[in-house]
């Protein structure tokens, strides 16, 4: 953005200190090879992992008031602010699709970064001083663009709403890999999938591209097929978001005007999904409860507090107030009474999507206030190389996976501490 804002400014520099203020000695790596633990304690990460950050802000009137992309890696391991166009594309980055041998190998990273044009996620030279990027893979954050184009091909009138209905919901909701997959394996027996592919570039969303998945079975999901940075991610939120379906929000590669497509029942349905997330264990850490209250702070030591979004009633169990739900045969117990937390220390709804490998930890979606007065709110993308390989100091000697612990803890708790320092970024940014 040529022109920016005094709010553009402070986002973008707010952005970057939330990054720079991550505690990196205190996160540990279990190494490259799963399920084969360091004879030790785990050895501290002693390089920048690679996190792209990105945020859309909205005023009181839905309007986009500020857009920050902020990435961290070896590169740039103070914080890259991207350089933002007039259709939110990062100007000065070149996006490249992951390779872990890079990251895992001992090769120089300024060479192993440089890539080649097939590396490249979109078309187009790299210019002098452009930071190369790795992007991570998203893992099941996936699932939002292609709940996206599935709702669109069931306005189309080309898949039945009642054929995908569950399936959505399960993909979404409690991140069922056998859903996604039900659901892309029906992309392929209709001849959907280089459709769905297309679409995302038609609506600028170029970074965007769930490739290589197996048609018989809908999965083999590679690192380096599925991709989708994170502004696109917000740039798709915003589609859903978005109440005036005349407006044009961007413009594509081809300079062809973007607006939502979706008409307001789907875009209800999906965010609604999202709302329902299950595993608030990222950005937002609420199925522990988490929070201060009257000078106590209340739930488990070992968690961090995140963005204070309000955990979802679905899965609170009525008599004892703990997160509890089952995804693929697998049941889900977070053990800590959440009622005292949405009561006093939620303020917000968080409407989003977490993603979770070995390798790869993301999290994205909707925050907004849960008072309505306030009017604004802000989409959030988070995508990164955390997964369960990598643990906070306290577990460093582990040699069970802390994700298979009681309390389960999926990420390293730098992410949601991040979610709250971020938050309380933004409600001043927007409020003030």
């Amino acid at each position: 953005m040529a022109f920016k804002t005094n709010l553009q400014r402070s986002l973008e520099q707010g952005l970057r200190k939330v990054l720079r203020d991550i505690r990196w000695s205190r996160i540990h790596d279990f190494g490259p090879t799963e399920d084969s633990f360091p004879e030790g304690p785990a050895p501290v990460l002693n390089v920048r992992p690679n996190i792209d950050l990105a945020v859309l802000a909205f005023d009181q009137n839905n309007q986009l008031a500020a857009a920050a992309n902020v990435l961290v890696s070896r590169d740039a391991p103070k914080g890259f602010i991207a350089e933002l166009s007039e259709n939110l594309e990062a100007t000065d980055v070149v996006w490249q699709r992951w390779n872990q041998q890079r990251w895992d190998g001992n090769e120089d990273w300024a060479q192993a970064t440089s890539g080649t044009r097939k590396d490249q996620l979109l078309k187009g030279d790299a210019e002098a001083g452009d930071l190369p990027f790795m992007s991570p893979y998203p893992a099941s954050l996936f699932a939002v663009p292609l709940a996206y184009f599935v709702m669109e091909e069931v306005e189309r009138g080309t898949l039945n709403f009642k054929r995908v209905r569950q399936p959505l919901g399960n993909a979404i909701r409690v991140s069922s890999n056998e859903a996604t997959r039900e659901l892309l394996q029906l992309l392929h027996e209709r001849g959907l999938v280089n459709r769905m592919n297309r679409r995302f570039e038609q609506l600028g969303l170029g970074t965007i591209q769930i490739k290589g998945t197996d048609p018989a079975t809908g999965g083999d999901w590679q690192v380096d097929k599925i991709t989708m940075t994170s502004l696109d991610t917000t740039k798709l939120f915003w589609l859903l978001t978005n109440d005036q379906p005349q407006q044009i929000l961007w413009r594509n590669a081809k300079g062809e005007p973007v607006r939502s497509s979706l008409n307001t029942s789907s875009r209800s349905f999906l965010q609604k999904l999202l709302t329902q997330e299950a595993f608030n264990e990222a950005l937002s850490t609420s199925n522990f409860g988490v929070y201060r209250h009257d000078g106590r702070r209340r739930g488990p030591a070992e968690i961090r507090a995140g963005i204070p979004g309000r955990a979802p009633a679905r899965w609170i169990d009525p008599i004892t107030g703990v997160v509890r739900f089952e995804s693929d045969g697998t049941l889900f117990d977070y053990g800590e009474d959440v009622r005292p937390f949405n009561r006093d220390g939620s303020t917000r709804e968080f409407s989003h999507k977490t993603g979770l490998t070995y390798n790869f930890g993301s999290d994205g979606g909707i925050v907004r206030p849960l008072d309505a007065d306030m009017g604004w709110h802000y989409v959030v993308a988070f995508n990164s190389n955390l997964g369960y390989r990598y643990t906070d100091r306290e577990h460093a000697d582990a040699k069970s996976y802390p994700l298979y612990g009681d309390p389960s803890i999926a990420y390293t708790q730098e992410i949601p501490r991040l979610g709250r320092h971020l938050d309380q970024l933004l409600e001043p940014l927007l409020h003030g």
